[in-house]
Protein backbone atom coordinates (compact mmCIF):
# COMPACT_ATOMS: atom_id res chain seq x y z
CA UNK A 1 0.00 0.00 0.00
CA UNK A 2 1.34 3.50 -0.90
CA UNK A 3 1.72 5.61 2.02
CA UNK A 4 -0.60 8.64 1.71
CA UNK A 5 1.36 10.99 2.41
CA UNK A 6 3.59 10.04 -1.03
CA UNK A 7 0.64 10.02 -2.62
CA UNK A 8 -0.70 13.31 -1.76
CA UNK A 9 2.52 14.74 -2.87
CA UNK A 10 2.14 12.38 -6.22
CA UNK A 11 -1.33 13.85 -6.97
CA UNK A 12 -0.39 17.48 -6.09
CA UNK A 13 2.52 17.27 -8.63
CA UNK A 14 1.74 19.30 -11.45
CA UNK A 15 3.87 16.77 -13.75
CA UNK A 16 1.43 14.14 -13.26
CA UNK A 17 -0.02 12.93 -16.55
CA UNK A 18 -3.34 13.67 -15.79
CA UNK A 19 -4.27 16.64 -18.29
CA UNK A 20 -4.32 19.12 -15.64
CA UNK A 21 -0.81 20.85 -17.45
CA UNK A 22 -4.17 21.93 -19.75
CA UNK A 23 -5.73 23.78 -17.52
CA UNK A 24 -4.99 26.71 -15.91
CA UNK A 25 -7.77 26.37 -12.45
CA UNK A 26 -9.75 29.94 -13.85
CA UNK A 27 -6.64 31.34 -14.45
CA UNK A 28 -6.54 32.29 -18.14
CA UNK A 29 -10.36 33.33 -18.03
CA UNK A 30 -9.44 35.78 -15.27
CA UNK A 31 -6.79 37.13 -16.58
CA UNK A 32 -8.24 37.48 -20.24
CA UNK A 33 -11.17 39.32 -18.16
CA UNK A 34 -9.20 41.32 -16.90
CA UNK A 35 -8.11 40.57 -13.67
CA UNK A 36 -4.85 42.60 -12.56
CA UNK A 37 -1.36 40.80 -11.43
CA UNK A 38 -2.10 43.24 -8.38
CA UNK A 39 -5.32 41.08 -7.94
CA UNK A 40 -3.82 37.44 -8.19
CA UNK A 41 -3.11 36.55 -4.57
CA UNK A 42 -7.31 37.92 -3.65
CA UNK A 43 -8.45 35.60 -6.69
CA UNK A 44 -6.75 32.57 -5.35
CA UNK A 45 -7.32 33.47 -1.65
CA UNK A 46 -11.19 33.73 -2.70
CA UNK A 47 -11.22 30.41 -4.69
CA UNK A 48 -10.05 29.00 -1.35
CA UNK A 49 -12.84 29.93 0.54
CA UNK A 50 -15.14 29.44 -1.86
CA UNK A 51 -15.16 27.27 -4.96
CA UNK A 52 -12.47 24.69 -3.90
CA UNK A 53 -14.13 23.87 -0.75
CA UNK A 54 -17.17 22.62 -3.09
CA UNK A 55 -14.68 19.99 -4.73
CA UNK A 56 -12.98 19.17 -1.25
CA UNK A 57 -16.23 18.68 0.28
CA UNK A 58 -17.37 16.47 -2.69
CA UNK A 59 -14.11 14.59 -2.67
CA UNK A 60 -14.65 13.83 1.16
CA UNK A 61 -18.19 12.67 0.54
CA UNK A 62 -17.08 10.61 -2.13
CA UNK A 63 -14.04 9.06 -0.28
CA UNK A 64 -16.70 8.09 2.82
CA UNK A 65 -19.21 6.46 0.05
CA UNK A 66 -16.67 4.30 -1.52
CA UNK A 67 -15.46 3.29 1.78
CA UNK A 68 -18.60 2.32 2.48
CA UNK A 69 -19.51 0.89 -0.36
CA UNK A 70 -22.98 3.16 -1.04
CA UNK A 71 -24.83 1.59 -3.76
CA UNK A 72 -24.85 4.10 -7.20
CA UNK A 73 -28.08 5.90 -6.70
CA UNK A 74 -25.90 7.46 -3.56
CA UNK A 75 -23.02 8.25 -5.76
CA UNK A 76 -25.48 9.45 -8.78
CA UNK A 77 -27.09 11.95 -5.69
CA UNK A 78 -23.42 13.04 -4.59
CA UNK A 79 -22.83 13.75 -8.38
CA UNK A 80 -26.15 15.74 -8.86
CA UNK A 81 -25.46 18.08 -5.66
CA UNK A 82 -21.75 19.12 -6.67
CA UNK A 83 -23.23 19.49 -10.14
CA UNK A 84 -25.67 21.87 -8.63
CA UNK A 85 -22.90 24.10 -6.62
CA UNK A 86 -20.81 23.97 -9.79
CA UNK A 87 -23.45 26.31 -12.25
CA UNK A 88 -20.65 26.95 -15.23
CA UNK A 89 -21.01 24.01 -17.98
CA UNK A 90 -17.34 25.24 -18.95
CA UNK A 91 -16.28 24.54 -15.20
CA UNK A 92 -18.25 21.28 -14.74
CA UNK A 93 -16.70 19.86 -18.23
CA UNK A 94 -13.19 21.20 -16.84
CA UNK A 95 -13.33 18.55 -14.02
CA UNK A 96 -14.80 15.78 -16.06
CA UNK A 97 -12.05 15.80 -18.35
CA UNK A 98 -9.74 16.39 -14.85
CA UNK A 99 -11.49 13.19 -13.97
CA UNK A 100 -10.91 11.02 -16.87
CA UNK A 101 -7.39 11.73 -15.99
CA UNK A 102 -6.87 10.50 -13.24
CA UNK A 103 -9.40 7.71 -13.63
CA UNK A 104 -6.51 6.35 -16.18
CA UNK A 105 -4.11 7.19 -13.63
CA UNK A 106 -6.06 5.44 -10.78
CA UNK A 107 -6.96 2.09 -12.93
CA UNK A 108 -3.38 2.02 -14.12
CA UNK A 109 -1.49 2.60 -10.62
CA UNK A 110 -4.62 0.44 -8.68
CA UNK A 111 -6.09 -2.53 -11.05
CA UNK A 112 -7.91 -3.91 -8.61
CA UNK A 113 -9.73 -1.56 -6.98
CA UNK A 114 -13.51 -1.39 -7.34
CA UNK A 115 -13.90 2.08 -6.06
CA UNK A 116 -11.83 3.21 -9.52
CA UNK A 117 -13.61 0.58 -11.73
CA UNK A 118 -16.45 2.27 -10.59
CA UNK A 119 -15.25 5.64 -11.62
CA UNK A 120 -14.20 4.09 -15.07
CA UNK A 121 -17.77 3.13 -15.54
CA UNK A 122 -19.49 6.43 -14.81
CA UNK A 123 -20.18 8.53 -17.84
CA UNK A 124 -17.34 11.55 -16.73
CA UNK A 125 -17.20 11.07 -13.40
CA UNK A 126 -16.08 14.87 -12.03
CA UNK A 127 -12.70 15.29 -11.16
CA UNK A 128 -13.47 15.52 -7.07
CA UNK A 129 -15.51 11.92 -7.41
CA UNK A 130 -12.40 10.29 -8.59
CA UNK A 131 -10.09 11.73 -6.21
CA UNK A 132 -12.37 10.24 -3.56
CA UNK A 133 -11.90 7.23 -4.61
CA UNK A 134 -8.10 7.33 -4.83
CA UNK A 135 -8.41 8.14 -1.64
CA UNK A 136 -10.36 5.39 -0.23
CA UNK A 137 -8.49 3.10 -1.99
CA UNK A 138 -5.23 4.41 -0.39
CA UNK A 139 -6.52 4.65 2.81
CA UNK A 140 -5.61 8.95 2.79
CA UNK A 141 -7.54 10.75 5.32
CA UNK A 142 -10.25 13.08 4.83
CA UNK A 143 -8.17 16.01 6.10
CA UNK A 144 -5.42 15.12 4.08
CA UNK A 145 -7.38 14.79 1.11
CA UNK A 146 -9.06 18.37 1.72
CA UNK A 147 -5.65 19.77 1.63
CA UNK A 148 -4.78 17.67 -1.73
CA UNK A 149 -7.85 19.46 -2.95
CA UNK A 150 -6.93 22.90 -2.21
CA UNK A 151 -3.55 22.98 -2.98
CA UNK A 152 -3.46 21.48 -6.51
CA UNK A 153 -6.27 23.97 -7.29
CA UNK A 154 -4.48 27.04 -6.10
CA UNK A 155 -0.97 25.55 -7.21
CA UNK A 156 -1.99 24.97 -11.10
CA UNK A 157 -3.94 28.30 -10.94
CA UNK A 158 -0.19 30.04 -9.75
CA UNK A 159 1.87 27.50 -12.28
CA UNK A 160 -0.43 28.94 -15.32
CA UNK A 161 0.76 32.68 -13.97
CA UNK A 162 3.99 32.03 -14.50
CA UNK A 163 3.42 30.92 -18.87
CA UNK A 164 0.65 33.68 -19.02
CA UNK A 165 2.07 37.01 -16.71
CA UNK A 166 5.67 35.85 -16.09
CA UNK A 167 6.91 37.03 -12.27
CA UNK A 168 9.61 35.52 -9.86
CA UNK A 169 8.56 32.35 -8.84
CA UNK A 170 9.23 32.68 -5.07
CA UNK A 171 6.39 35.47 -5.30
CA UNK A 172 4.09 33.13 -6.75
CA UNK A 173 5.01 30.16 -4.20
CA UNK A 174 4.38 32.97 -1.15
CA UNK A 175 0.80 33.76 -2.34
CA UNK A 176 0.25 29.41 -3.04
CA UNK A 177 1.16 29.23 0.45
CA UNK A 178 -1.28 32.45 1.49
CA UNK A 179 -4.22 30.96 -0.09
CA UNK A 180 -3.75 27.90 1.62
CA UNK A 181 -3.97 29.14 4.62
CA UNK A 182 -7.07 31.16 4.06
CA UNK A 183 -8.60 27.70 3.76
CA UNK A 184 -7.15 26.01 6.58
CA UNK A 185 -9.80 26.92 9.13
CA UNK A 186 -12.00 24.94 6.91
CA UNK A 187 -10.16 21.91 6.67
CA UNK A 188 -11.49 19.87 9.98
CA UNK A 189 -15.39 20.77 9.36
CA UNK A 190 -14.83 19.74 5.78
CA UNK A 191 -13.15 16.57 6.75
CA UNK A 192 -16.41 15.21 8.93
CA UNK A 193 -18.77 15.42 5.82
CA UNK A 194 -20.43 12.44 5.05
CA UNK A 195 -23.58 13.31 3.16
CA UNK A 196 -24.41 15.60 0.20
CA UNK A 197 -26.36 17.93 1.82
CA UNK A 198 -23.47 19.02 3.80
CA UNK A 199 -20.87 20.05 0.69
CA UNK A 200 -20.63 23.81 0.61
CA UNK A 201 -22.88 25.58 -1.45
CA UNK A 202 -20.26 28.31 -2.69
CA UNK A 203 -20.31 30.28 -5.81
CA UNK A 204 -17.71 32.79 -7.60
CA UNK A 205 -20.46 34.32 -10.15
CA UNK A 206 -17.45 36.47 -11.62
CA UNK A 207 -14.90 33.18 -11.86
CA UNK A 208 -17.75 31.14 -13.64
CA UNK A 209 -18.39 34.48 -16.29
CA UNK A 210 -14.82 34.20 -16.96
CA UNK A 211 -14.90 30.52 -17.61
CA UNK A 212 -18.10 30.39 -20.36
CA UNK A 213 -16.42 33.42 -22.47
CA UNK A 214 -13.03 31.62 -21.81
CA UNK A 215 -14.41 28.04 -23.32
CA UNK A 216 -15.53 29.87 -26.76
CA UNK A 217 -12.45 31.83 -27.47
CA UNK A 218 -10.33 29.97 -30.40
CA UNK A 219 -6.79 31.67 -29.12
CA UNK A 220 -5.98 30.50 -26.13
CA UNK A 221 -3.14 28.49 -23.84
CA UNK A 222 -5.15 26.48 -21.47
CA UNK A 223 -8.39 24.60 -21.39
CA UNK A 224 -9.84 26.41 -18.59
Amino acid sequence: MVDSGTLAMLLADARLPTGGHTHSAGMEPALLGGLKRDDIPSFLAGKTSSTTLVEAGTAVVARHHFISEAAPPEMDALIAAWAARTPSPALRDASRLLGRGYTRIGRTVWPSSASIAFCAQLRQPPRAVVLGAIAATAQMKPADLVRLVVYEEVQNAASAVLKLDPIDPATVVTWVLNACEVAEPFVHQLSLITTPEAIPALGAPQAEGWAEAHAVMKKRLFRA
